[in-house]
Order: structure tokens, then sequence, then C-alpha cells
């Protein structure tokens, strides 16, 4: 598509096992595309499936007269969410791409206001709403820069995680001294020119550290903001076995720790390389499975 035929946005949602929450998810989609008009504002919608056991695609196959109508790309093995967003950014064509989890929604009032940013600054590639719990507490939707000054800091405030003040005072407080930090992709606007003119995604991030990459990324060259007055509602934990992100399963724990050497290992100075393999080292030693545990250390040589 091109010109006028071209929506304003492509949805890119990414599902593996999501079970009742991907229709939950594709059906807010389709409500907020009815107060969306084409050309000026319309929505395309494309479901990229990682080989997904639980029946959770009935979902897009259930919907009735969905408006726009939503694309499955269904693959035969688990890609992991970077490389399925960059496989479902390059069979769209929005001038926007909206990074949506399956546990995730927004509204239309919303989706404007994120739009209304990017339409107003052409230097600005991201753009992020509030991040809400579904009841509606608050959810962190931005994080300091990864490394050990930032996770020790993140660390501390997911033991305040509903305080209005770690979402807003903290963060004005901890940019100027720590850097531009990064947006979770939960919920995500981002300039497709933006995207594309940095490769999208890493896809050597299976799993994890993969939004964090990206907004480091484009940082280099684009600006990148949270929007006033725009919301999003994410489950959180839906499709890794971590519900309130809390607990971490045996594979998840592996998805997790090899995304955050690689990320070091890429990004980070000799010394926070070499602090974090002894500190996952200990960490590692007194896992009490011995299968996990050996996975775990095997992390660390090949690290």
């Amino acid at each position: 598509m091109s010109g006028s035929d071209a929506p304003a946005v492509s949805v890119l949602v990414v599902n593996y096992n999501a079970g009742p929450h991907l229709g939950h998810c594709l059906e807010r989609l389709c409500e907020v595309a009815k107060e969306w008009p084409a050309p000026d504002a319309g929505l395309e919608i494309v479901v990229v499936d990682n080989a997904s056991t639980d029946g959770s695609l009935e979902a897009v196959r259930k919907l009735e007269d969905p408006a726009p109508a939503v694309r499955l790309i269904a693959s035969a093995r688990n890609l992991g969410f970077g490389a399925a967003c960059n496989l479902a950014a390059r069979e769209t064509a929005g001038r926007y791409l909206l990074l949506l989890n399956p546990d995730a929604w927004t509204d239309a009032a919303s989706l404007r206001r994120l739009v209304d940013a990017l339409d107003a600054d052409a230097r600005l590639g991201v753009v992020a709403p509030s991040l809400h719990y579904p009841e509606g507490s608050p959810q962190f939707v931005w994080a300091p820069p990864v490394g050990i000054v930032g996770e020790a800091i993140q660390r501390f405030r997911n033991r305040f995680e509903g305080r209005a003040w770690n979402h807003g005072l903290l963060p004005r407080l901890l940019r100027p001294l720590l850097g531009q930090g990064w947006f979770s992709a939960a919920c995500l606007l981002v300039r497709r020119s933006a995207f594309e003119e940095v490769g999208g995604f890493d896809e050597n991030f299976f799993l994890y550290f993969e939004d964090a990459d990206l907004c480091l990324r484009l940082a280099k060259d684009w600006r990148q903001r949270q929007v006033k007055g725009a919301r999003a509602w994410h489950l959180r934990g839906v499709t890794t076995g971590r519900p309130g992100n809390r607990l971490l399963s045996a594979e998840v724990e592996r998805f997790y720790r090899a995304s955050q050497l690689r990320y070091y290992d890429r990004y980070r100075p000799r010394w926070e390389r070499s602090y974090l393999r002894r500190r996952l080292r200990l960490k590692f030693s007194r896992v009490a499975d011995e299968e996990q545990r050996t996975a775990l250390l095997r992390l660390l040589e090949g690290a």
C-alpha cells in the first residue's frame, strides 16, 4: 500500500500461548479501529504467532466482522519476540508501528495522542503511554539504562511500583543523571522510518532486553518520550509464566540471563561485565536443580 491507501498505524502483536488474552486484545483493537476511519487514521492489525500450542489462535478466527481485518502470520517455530516483530513490520505499511503485547490494550483517545505526538515532531522516534495493571494501578513503562547502577535502581523501584513518585518524579530526576533509559515494548508506538533506520529489533535477543537494546540504538538520532494522557493496560507475565513479573520459570530464566549477558557484552564496560558474571556465577551455583544449574552455568562459559 502507498499514499492514501496506507494506514497510519500498523499494530504488531506477537502471540505465544497467550490464551484468551489474545482475543481480548484483538477485540479492543477492533473497537479502536472503529473510531479511526481511514484514510487519515486507519489501522491494520497483524498477529504473528510463534508456534502456539494452547489454541489461542482460535481468537483470530472467532472475531465477528473485525474492522479492520486481522491478518495472521503463523510461524512453524518460535522466532522470539524481536524477530517476530521484524517479520510483522516487513509485512505492513503503516507509517507508525504499534508494538503491543497480546495481554495489553489501549484506547482510541490514547492512540490518537501518541500519533499526534509523532506527527508534531519529526525527530521524535518513540512514544510511550503510561502503563497500568488491569485494575488501574501503575505499572513501569520506563526504566533507567541497563547496567549495574541502572538495574540496582530498578530493583529498588520494584519494591514501590504502586507509588506515584516512582512513575513521575523519580524518572525525571534519574534521566539527567543516568541517561535516556528505555521504554517497555508492551505498548510502544515507533516511527517506521526510525525503526527501519536502525534495522529493527536485534534478533540475537530471543527474549528480554530487546526493547532496551532498540531504545538505546534509536537514542543516537531520535528522541523518545512518554506522552501525557495516553494510557495502556497490561496484564504482564502471561506468555512467560511470570505472573506479576515476580517468578521466573527455569526456561525463562535461561532466556533472560542469556539476553542480559549479551547486552552487557555489547554495551557495558569491562568491570561491569566482570561483576555481572561473578554475581551470576554465585547465584547459579546455589540453584538446587542440577540440570538447571548446569544450563545456567554454561551461559557464563559461552558469554
